[in-house]
C-alpha cells in the first residue's frame, strides 16, 4: 500500500457502528458562536492559523456528539472543543515543563481562580466553560469533569511529550495506555450525563463495568482518530504517536499490514464494548437510565466518525489543514 493509497472511510465507514448517528439542530447558532469566539476571543493566534481553525468543523463535531442537548447546554461543550483542541495544538513542541505550567493553571481556573486581565483566549474561556456548566450541572458532575481532564493532561499530554520531542516511539504496549489519555476524551465523556439528563450516582460512576466502557470509548476514538489522521502525520518526523504508525515502525511491518493489525485491535474493543452493553450488571431501578447513557457513549463515537468524514478539514494529507504553533513557548501557550 502506498500511502496516497490510504483511505480510512474504506475501513471505518460512515455508519459503521451499531449506534444512533444524529446531529443537534442548533447547528447554525452553534457556528455563529464558534466563529465569534475564534475572531474576537482567540486574537493572538494568528489570521492564519484562526482560518485553519474555522473549517475544522468544530461545531458540528460538538453537534454531533450531544444532539439531544439545548442550545444552553451545547454552549459550554462548544466552547471546550475549541478550547482544548486549540491549547493542544499550541503546546504541539513545547516541554514537560511548559505543558504543566498551562495545564496546572487550566485546572486552577476551573476550579475557581479567576483568569489574569493578561491571560490568553484560552484562560478567559476556562472561566466562562465552568460558569455555564455549573448553572445546570451539580457540582459532583463539574468535579468529575475536572478530574477526568486533569488526568487526561497528566497522563496523556505531559506523558507523551518526551517522546514526540525525541521522535521516538514508545513500545506498542505502554502505547496502549498511553493513547487512552493522549486522545483527551475522558472529559467529553461526562457529556453523556447531558444527553441522558442523568448523572451517574457514584457507586454505579465507580463500577468496574462502567469505569471500563470508559476507557473502551477514549481507546476506540483514538483509534479513529489514529485512521483518519494518518495522511496529515505521514513523512512527518514529529507525528509518531499513532497506533498505525507504531505498529510499523515498532514491528518493522507494512503500512498495509500495520493497517489490518490497527483495525484488528479497535474492532476487539468495539466487539468488547457491545458485549459489555448488552450484560451490564444489575444496577436495580437506574437500569435503564446506565443502558441509555452507554448508549450515549456509543453515539458520541458514531458522531465523531461522521464527523471525520463529513465536516472537518483537519486531517488533510501532509499537514495541510492543521493549525501547527506559530508562538514561543517562553510565553503561556
Amino acid at each position: 500500500m502506498k500511502p496516497e493509497d490510504f483511505n480510512p472511510q474504506d475501513y471505518l465507514p460512515q455508519g459503521c457502528y451499531p449506534w444512533p448517528d444524529l446531529i443537534n439542530p442548533n447547528i447554525a447558532q452553534m457556528e455563529i458562536d464558534m466563529n465569534n469566539w475564534i475572531d474576537h476571543d482567540y486574537t493572538y493566534l494568528s489570521e492564519k492559523a484562526r482560518r485553519k481553525y474555522k473549517k475544522m468543523g468544530f461545531h458540528l463535531c460538538t453537534a454531533r456528539m450531544i444532539p439531544k442537548a439545548s442550545y444552553e447546554q451545547t454552549i459550554p461543550c462548544n466552547r471546550f472543543v475549541l478550547n482544548f483542541v486549540v491549547m493542544d495544538d499550541q503546546m504541539e513542541f513545547a516541554t514537560i515543563e511548559e505543558k504543566k505550567r498551562d495545564c496546572d493553571r487550566a485546572i486552577e481556573i476551573l476550579n475557581g481562580s479567576t483568569p489574569f486581565p493578561d491571560e490568553n483566549g484560552i484562560f478567559q474561556h476556562l472561566a466562562l466553560i465552568r460558569d455555564e456548566y455549573k448553572s445546570f450541572m451539580p457540582s459532583e458532575w463539574l468535579e468529575r469533569f475536572i478530574e477526568n481532564l486533569s488526568r487526561c493532561y497528566k497522563y496523556g499530554v505531559q506523558e507523551e511529550t518526551p517522546f514526540k520531542l525525541a521522535k521516538r516511539i514508545p513500545s506498542l504496549e505502554y502505547f496502549l495506555i498511553l493513547r487512552e489519555y493522549s486522545v483527551n476524551m475522558y472529559p467529553y465523556l461526562y457529556w453523556a450525563d447531558i444527553e441522558v439528563n442523568f448523572v451517574l450516582p457514584k457507586y454505579i460512576e465507580e463500577h468496574p463495568v462502567i469505569q471500563r466502557l470508559r476507557a473502551l470509548t477514549s481507546r476506540i476514538e483514538a483509534w479513529q482518530n489514529d485512521f483518519y489522521s494518518l495522511r496529515k502525520e505521514l513523512g512527518l518526523d514529529t507525528e509518531l504517536m499513532n497506533l498505525i504508525l507504531v505498529l510499523q515502525k515498532g514491528q518493522n511491518i507494512s503500512l498495509e499490514e500495520a493497517v489490518t493489525e490497527a483495525k484488528h485491535i479497535h474492532d476487539q474493543d468495539v466487539s468488547e464494548f457491545v458485549a459489555l452493553h448488552e450484560n451490564l450488571p444489575d444496577f436495580g431501578s437506574y437500569q435503564q437510565q446506565v443502558y441509555d447513557y452507554v448508549t450515549s457513549l456509543g453515539s458520541i463515537l458514531q458522531g465523531l466518525n461522521t464527523h471525520y468524514i463529513k465536516d472537518t478539514e483537519r486531517y488533510l494529507a501532509g499537514g495541510e489543514g492543521f493549525a501547527w504553533p506559530e508562538i514561543n513557548n517562553d510565553t503561556k501557550i
